[in-house]
């Protein structure tokens, strides 16, 4: 079973994504029935507070998209939540 253990983040993703967008990435990865050690989530800031989600994994393939209000995401964001099988860990990209 994954992403059931322990769960941390980096400093920078603490510093950066706010707290219920990060809550939001931990649900949308427990919603998935066969996951993949790597999921990865793409923000986007689309104007009027309005925010893309894109939420991948490779194996099985699987993208979904969601669009979200919100107001602190100003920039474009790419983050990876990765299981090691003792703990998960969210993470930007630039960081693995």
């Amino acid at each position: 079973m994954m992403f059931i253990k322990e769960r941390y983040l980096t400093r920078e993703v603490a510093d950066r994504v706010p707290i219920d967008i990060q809550l939001l990435m931990w649900d949308l990865v427990q919603q998935i029935e066969e996951k993949d050690y790597l999921q990865v989530f793409e923000l986007t800031p689309k104007g009027s507070g309005v925010v893309e989600m894109i939420h991948k994994q490779e194996i099985p393939e699987s993208t979904m998209i969601h669009k979200i209000k919100h107001n602190e995401i100003k920039e474009k964001m790419k983050l990876y939540i990765i299981d090691n099988g003792e703990y998960s860990t969210m993470m930007f990209s630039h960081e693995y």
